[in-house]
């Protein structure tokens, strides 16, 4: 599950501690280059997701992460004069017009991830082999997520879905937390006595030129195929809420924040 992400403090060249800069904390991936790289046959970038948060004593963490959330590496990211230190890479740091620019200043940021520039809207990301890649920022949301079990109880009314996570004829997980560029969960498989159930978020906004609109989606896979989708839904970018229903699972999400 991924973390609430407050807002950080960071300190630019010159200004005091306490300084804020917002743009630095937030889970950012390259989801929507990734994927319409590939429908215009392309080649993609690897999948790349960084989630930026306070460290458990001063300063900040960067943590690349997977689809789930789930960290991959951790560094520290220490405020140091004129700039940033991401392990023992040294990024010298300027601020303008609502957009933070970053500099490789040594020989410590070869063939590693770096930040180039973090605006409202996302993250330039220098990769290790010198490509350069978009992470849009992400919005968090808060989901639940139930699926239908192989063996329901046969004593009892019958339920046409969960109303509470009680529900024997149901696995049922509320406050699931992810994100919209393209955040997963699942649920089920194993020995839960229910079938594994994945769903995935995406905030998709097309490439110009076209006639599609932005859509809020909200996907269903099975761990056959985690690369097509077997069911989805959508909503106008701008809804809190987008939810699904397929008889065998049933999900759920909230705009953290709107609940």
């Amino acid at each position: 599950m991924i973390p609430l992400l407050p807002l950080l403090l960071i300190s630019p060249p010159g200004a005091p501690a306490t300084h804020p800069a917002p743009l630095a904390s937030g889970i950012f991936t390259n989801e929507e280059q990734v994927y319409f790289d590939g429908e215009a046959g392309r080649t993609p970038p690897p999948w790349t997701g960084v989630r930026i948060e306070p460290g458990e004593a001063t300063g900040l963490v960067w943590r690349t992460i997977d689809r789930f959330g789930a960290v991959l590496a951790s560094e520290p990211v220490a405020a140091v004069p004129d700039g940033w230190r991401i392990g023992a890479c040294s990024l010298g740091v300027t601020h303008a017009a609502g957009t933070m620019h970053l500099v490789p200043q040594d020989k410590a940021c070869n063939g590693r991830a770096i930040p180039l520039r973090i605006d409202a809207a996302g993250m330039t990301l220098r990769l290790p082999d010198g490509r350069e890649t978009m992470l849009r920022r992400a919005r968090p949301f808060v989901c639940w997520l139930t699926v239908k079990r192989d063996a329901p109880k046969t004593d009892g009314p019958k339920s046409d879905g969960p109303k509470s996570d009680d529900n024997e004829d149901w696995l049922f997980e509320p406050n699931m937390l992810t994100h919209d560029q393209g955040g997963r969960l699942r649920l089920g498989g194993g020995d839960t006595g229910a079938p594994e159930a994945i769903i995935r978020i995406r905030n998709v906004v097309w490439p110009q030129p076209t006639r599609n609109r932005p859509s809020l989606v909200l996907y269903v896979f099975t761990p056959d195929d985690t690369d097509r989708a077997v069911a989805y839904g959508w909503a106008d970018p701008g809804a809190v809420r987008v939810g699904i229903n397929q008889r065998w699972m049933q999900a759920s999400c909230t705009l953290q924040g709107a609940e």
